[in-house]
């Protein structure tokens, strides 16, 4: 009879082994090898039903090869010495098996075939590879090892697989493939445990529906992440990554794709993310959250109704972003100096909010598409923002509050019913408005009192100047300060302007 219970990933981290590698199996097949010494080698062959095997070696040049063919197979192999290599292999049914191997060049293998198979291994020191291969359904399989140059595959193919990668040390490498549904796979730490150390690496590749591709945490350095999910409800997991020159690739083809980010620190990051089908996320319920410097961030999304959530925080930080489809949404935050927010979306209905808190900061927001809307929020010095939008029924609204604020552009084209809503404060700032098309507005200018429905400048030395191309444009506003000036320009029918100086 199949288990009908599914362990979870964190569930999984915290379950020592299998339940202390005991052996259940009947005694009608039983077969426990030992030796001690030097030069040994062992193989354990069983045919039948309900099958028992025990190998422990302890010594140097050790191999030890374990094949049952029957149902409910179970093998636990303890190895301890120099170049040891383990294999076991079971066949068609209920398998469990176990692998623990201390010392340096150690080799084990797992291979399994039917359902219900569960793989534990343990290796402890240097040059050590594990390759775990498991077929069938309700497949679970967990890797920790403890040293350097490391490395560790396993391969699931079935429904419900789950699989955990555990490291300690340097240059560790993970691989883990799985097909079929509700898949999950990890590298996990935050005492969970072990992932402590630097040059880790996890691949996770899911085909297959409700899969889940997670890295719970990561400390150190180097690190790598890459997750590549293709069918329907992925996600792809990233939680409380310390550590810099880390890289973190997410690649999700299907619809209701989700990508969750957050609590991730340190500096020169790179965080990748693709998203290809509908109803992709980036953040999930939580925004999507990295604090450090020099971090490049890069969000692709096509399909319909995606939507991305992300806040930075820290210096030197970039940001872009590229939405092509249906009803695109996006909210990006930046808390620092010299970030840099390039945002484009090409669609329908789209919208992209940007805030930014800090110096020398460049937002730069690109819609093509019908009824766009961009909204732009900056507070400090020296910060820069542009907003082109080619479309109909787009709106844009840019407040900078700050000193030395330059660079502040907003363009439409062809496009109908633009509005443009901009507030500035500070000194020496430039705006430039240029808007083509019908039924274009600027705003501003309740009773000339500042900011009042926007467009209101306020400071020293500042200019700005608006350009409309089309019929029934609206310019109001009024500006405050000391040596400002304005230029207004319109080429069309039925314009008003009305232009206020303090």
């Amino acid at each position: 009879m199949k288990s009908q219970a599914k362990m979870s990933l964190i569930a999984l981290a915290i379950t020592a082994g299998l339940s202390g590698h005991a052996l259940a199996a009947s005694t009608i097949n039983e077969i426990s090898v030992k030796q001690t010494g030097e030069g040994q080698d062992t193989l354990v062959a069983q045919t039948g039903v309900i099958n028992a095997a025990a190998v422990t070696q302890t010594g140097n040049a050790q191999v030890a090869t374990v094949v049952q063919d029957g149902v409910w197979h179970e093998a636990q192999v303890n190895s301890t010495g120099d170049a040891n290599e383990v294999t076991v292999s079971q066949q068609t049914d209920w398998h469990v098996a176990a692998v623990d191997v201390t010392g340096n060049n150690n080799e084990a293998e797992v291979t399994q075939d039917g359902f219900f198979n569960q793989s534990s291994n343990d290796v402890v020191g240097n040059d050590n590879l594990v390759s775990v291969n498991q077929l069938g359904e309700l497949n679970e399989s967990y890797v920790e090892i403890t040293g350097n140059e490391n490395s560790a595959f396993v391969e699931q193919e079935g429904d419900e697989n789950l699989a955990v990668f555990r490291v300690e040390g340097d240059n560790n490498d993970g691989d883990i493939k799985q097909y079929g549904n509700n898949n999950q796979a990890g590298l996990i730490a935050l005492d969970l445990s072990a992932n402590v150390g630097n040059n880790n690496d996890v691949s996770v590749e899911q085909i297959g529906n409700n899969n889940f591709g997670a890295a719970k945490g990561i400390a150190g350095n180097d690190n790598s992440v890459d997750i590549y999910q293709k069918g329907d409800n992925h996600t792809g997991f990233v939680y409380a990554l310390a550590g810099s020159e880390n890289d973190i690739s997410m690649e999700q083809e299907g619809s209701n794709n989700t990508a969750y980010l957050s609590m991730t620190t340190g500096d020169d990051n790179t965080v990748d993310i693709t998203q290809d089908g509908d109803s992709n996320t980036v953040g999930d319920s939580l925004i999507a959250d990295i604090q450090g410097d020099d971090n490049d961030i890069t969000i692709k999304q096509k399909g319909d109704s995606n939507g991305a959530e992300f806040q930075v925080w820290g210096d030197s930080n970039d940001v872009d972003l590229k939405q092509r489809g249906d009803a695109n949404f996006a909210t990006f935050g930046a808390y620092g100096t010299d970030n840099d927010f390039d945002l484009s979306s090409k669609g329908d209905n789209n919208e992209l909010v940007a805030f930014a808190t800090g110096e020398d900061n460049s937002i730069e927001i690109s819609q093509e598409g019908d009824a766009n809307f961009a909204y732009v929020d900056a507070t400090g010095n020296d910060n820069e923002v542009n907003v082109e939008q080619d479309g109909d029924q787009n709106e844009t609204i840019i407040t900078v509050e700050g000193n030395n604020n330059a660079d502040v552009t907003a363009l439409q084209h062809r496009g109908d019913l633009n509005l443009i809503d901009l507030i500035i404060e500070g000194d020496e700032n430039a705006a430039e408005i240029t808007q083509a098309g019908s039924g274009n507005w600027v705003g501003g200018d309740s009773s000339s009192s500042f900011a009042a429905s926007s467009f209101g400048v306020s400071g020293d030395n500042n200019s700005l100047m608006i350009t409309q191309t089309g019929n029934d444009n609206l310019v109001l506003g009024s500006q405050a300060g000391n040596n400002n000036s304005i230029s207004v320009t319109q080429s069309g029918d039925m314009n008003v302007a009305t232009v206020v100086q303090y």
